[in-house]
Parts: structure tokens; sequence; C-alpha cells
């Protein structure tokens, strides 16, 4: 029902001038993991992005498809497991003040999170994306006093409550962003079942590219994960990014496995030959499964 309602106002919105944008999102791989038929993160989007007023805009990401289709259609009404609906945003912009209210991805402050997740590999992604739901419903508050920085603070359900509200579980969660022509950083504190701090690094040097994420629970003992990706992109179609990382017994109380300790370290080449289509190849080892993992695939995204 959601999507005919949110074309509806988009078609609404047109009239207005306000002509919303719409992009497809196709991807489609092979991966040597043998879970879901060796397709990895095969799958379809439809994103749509537009505004009602010039203050009052929509954002929104429905993944119809992935290597699981069944299990996105049976978890629609939970909160402990991904499902069809990504986000479904209405936002409010009152001076250098926005309010969100809707789903949303919960504010974890690495460049993991902060990413697509048609743009990610199951092979080199952390437990934190890879089995965390952090889509969730709630409200948030921004303030971006200048371009170079901005303040969030946000409360949705959590992910430890099988329905979202019902449960009375909540995340919350405290991000800061900085932008500057070198280097880009974003932080955040959270309380998602316990306290997490992360923080995310980006360097950019020409042609060189410098990601280091960190993911920290606040207790006894070390338990998160680190990693780090260099990028070097020689030209516009190219790219070449090696990317290691560590992590250890992340969300005791949320996996089975305990006692997890995994280093890591991975190469992916992207080709893009036009700018729609990306061709991509990733190979990775890490001492969990101790024998090599591959991928090679091809995402294409289309406006419409």
């Amino acid at each position: 029902m959601m999507l005919p309602c949110f074309l509806a106002f988009s078609q609404e919105a047109e009239s207005l001038g306000n002509k919303p944008e719409m992009t497809v999102v196709a991807r489609a791989e092979y991966s040597s993991i043998e879970e879901y038929h060796h397709l990895g993160n095969s799958s379809l989007y439809f994103l749509l992005d537009g505004n009602f007023t010039e203050r009052l805009s929509y954002s929104a990401s429905f993944h119809l498809l992935n290597a699981d289709p069944k299990s996105l259609y049976e978890n629609t009404l939970h909160s402990d497991s991904v499902n069809w609906l990504d986000w479904l945003l209405l936002s409010y912009d009152f001076g250098n003040f926005q309010f969100s209210l809707g789903k949303d991805y919960i504010r974890i402050g690495t460049w993991e999170s902060d990413g697509y997740d048609f743009d990610m590999y199951f092979e080199n992604a952390s437990m934190v994306w890879g089995i965390l739901p952090t889509y969730q419903w709630g409200g948030m508050l921004s303030w971006t006093p200048s371009e170079s920085f901005s303040l969030l603070g946000q409360v949705t359900t959590s992910p430890y409550g099988e329905r979202p509200f019902a449960s009375g579980k909540y995340a919350f969660s405290l991000e800061a962003l900085t932008s500057f022509d070198w280097y880009n950083g974003i932080y955040s504190l959270n309380h998602i079942d316990e306290f997490i701090f992360a923080m995310g690094h980006d360097f950019s040097f020409g042609k060189w590219d410098l990601l280091w994420d960190s993911f920290t629970e606040l207790r006894s003992g070390y338990h998160g994960y680190n990693s780090l990706k260099v990028t070097y992109t020689p030209v516009e179609q190219w790219s070449f990014a090696i990317k290691a990382g560590h992590e250890n017994q992340l969300f005791p109380d949320f996996l089975e496995e305990l006692d997890i300790n995994k280093l890591y370290g991975s190469l992916v080449i992207n080709w893009m030959p036009i700018e729609q289509l990306r061709i991509h190849a990733l190979a990775e080892y890490d001492n969990i499964l101790e024998t090599p993992l591959f991928n090679i695939g091809v995402t294409w995204k289309m406006s419409l």
C-alpha cells in the first residue's frame, strides 16, 4: 500500500513543479559463499526522493528482491530482521534544523553504515552491517550550523524488539559529521541495548582514498571491529580497493556464536564502462573460514 500512496503524492508534487527522482538499482552476482544459492548480495531496489513543498521532503527505499525474497516479505512487521522497506522518511526543514519522521537506519557513526546496501559485499562486510537490523522506525532532529558540521539526535525502535513499538525497546543515537576538502568524519554515541561508540574517518589525497571505521561496545574488554580500506582510482572508470579488518565478539545477546575473533583481508576491483553500469570482482580471505572467497557481479542503476 505504501508504494502506490507515495507515487500518488509524487504525482501531486510533480504537478506543483517538484518532479520526484526515481531510481531502479539491479544487482546480480555470483558468490563462492554457498548460502542463498551463491547469489550473495543480488538484489533489486526502487528509490524515491522528492519535495512536497520547499520545506517538506520525502525519501524512500524499497528492497523488492534479494537472494532470499521470501524473508523480505515474511518479516514485514518485524523490527528484529530486515524486510522489503528499508526507509520511508518525511523531513521538514526550518532554518538550520531538520526534523525527520518515519523509518530510517540507526545512525551508527561508520562509513559502512552510512553507505547504500547495494554497494556492499557480504564477504568483507562487518557483522554490524550483515546481521544487525538497523532499519528502524522513529524520529531524528538534525542541526547544520555550517557546511562543514552537522549534529543530530535520533530515537528509534530497537532491533532487540520483535515488533516495532510493541516491545517497548528503543535505540538512542547522537551523531556528529564534519566535512572538509581532504577529510570527512562521522562519530556517534549510541545505546542499542548497550552503549556503543563509533567513528569513521575518510581521507582523500588526489586519486587515493583511505577509510577507517571503528565500532566499540562500551563494556569490559574489547568488543567491536576496526576496518581499513584504501582505494586507488587511476581513472574515472576504474577503482582498486584493499580492505582489511578485525572483529571481536559483537552483540553477545543478539548472536548465538559468542566466540568470534575474525581477521580478514580483501581486494575489490570495480569497472564502470558507462556511468550506469558497474562490474565488480572481489577476493577475500579470513581466519574463520580459512578458505578464499570470490565474488563477481554487475550493478545497473537507472533513473526514471
